[in-house]
Order: structure tokens, then sequence, then C-alpha cells
């Protein structure tokens, strides 16, 4: 059997090395898991129709995934799917304008948490001459990333203009 030397400072060498011994296992065992971390919530996707109709022809005017949501394109249009301002497209830019706000409304959001527009038209110079009509929508300084695209034609050939989005809720 063996002997350990009888001095004074044996126990308390001891009592320092246990300490060190255990503080370094707690540091080692303290970002240890259980297990794999639990998974994020699910991303689900949350369909909104503004109108009626917009069912029936086959798309939802808007989805939300989480706080962002995703707007289709957006036309002049009453609660029943008929055309505003025939040929206006001063008449055309204001109803999409309120038909988007409706939209972001709903959802509970507004103009200021729209990040991303697209505007598309058959007629860029038309559009051009009354573009300044969708500014008071948006807060000074805090207009979204906009990109303006001429079409051939849109999903009715009355339409001469429609606004697609992405809005961040708070």
């Amino acid at each position: 059997m063996r002997q350990w030397p009888v001095s004074a400072s044996f126990p308390l060498r001891t009592a320092r090395r246990h300490r060190a011994c255990a503080a370094a296992l707690v540091l080692a065992l303290g970002g240890c898991t259980e297990g794999a971390p639990p998974a994020p919530p699910a991303r689900i996707p949350e369909p909104f129709h503004l109108n009626p109709f917009e069912q029936s022809f086959g798309y939802s005017q808007a989805v939300k995934i989480g706080r962002t949501v995703y707007i289709s394109a957006t036309v002049a249009v009453d609660g029943e799917g008929k055309l505003i301002g025939p040929g206006d497209m001063a008449a055309q830019l204001d109803a999409v304008y309120a038909n988007l706000g409706a939209t972001l409304k709903a959802e509970g959001g507004g103009f200021p948490q729209v990040v991303m527009e697209r505007i598309y038209t058959t007629d860029m110079e038309a559009l051009l001459k009354v573009a300044d009509r969708r500014l008071p929508f948006y807060p000074e300084g805090q207009r979204p990333a906009t990109t303006w695209v001429e079409v051939r034609k849109l999903v009715d050939p009355g339409f001469l203009v429609a606004v697609e989005a992405v809005a961040e809720l708070p």
C-alpha cells in the first residue's frame, strides 16, 4: 500500500485539485445539451382573399408566412371584380393603391411596412404622368424598393396597371 507523504499542505493541495477538476467538469458539461435543439415554429402559409371572386379565379390576393406578407398583383377592380376607371390610368392607379391598402390593413399592416413593390403597366408613358399619385401612400423617406415594368398586356385587356408588394409586419 502506498504511503502519502505527511505534510500540512497535503489536504490543501488535494482540495484545490478537487475544486479545479469540479470547475473544469462544470464548464465542459455546461455546453452540452440533451438531444437536438427544438425545431423553430412551422411557417405555415395563410392565404387571404380581398374579394370573394378571387377564390373562384384560383389565386390568393395575399399569403402571409410568419411576419411577411406577399401580395399578388393588385388591379383596379371593385368588390365584384368589375374594372374601375376603364382607359383612365390615374383612376386605375388610385383604385389599385386603395385595394392594396385594404389588403395591408386586413393583414395587420399598412404602407409603412411595404418593403418591395413591382408595378406592371401596359403604358409606361401614361403611368409616368400620374406616378406621383402613389407617393402620398408611403411615408417620406420610407419608400419601398420598386421595380417598374412595361408589359404587352395584363390578365384583362382593360387593366392598365397592377402592383404587387411584399410587406414585413411589425
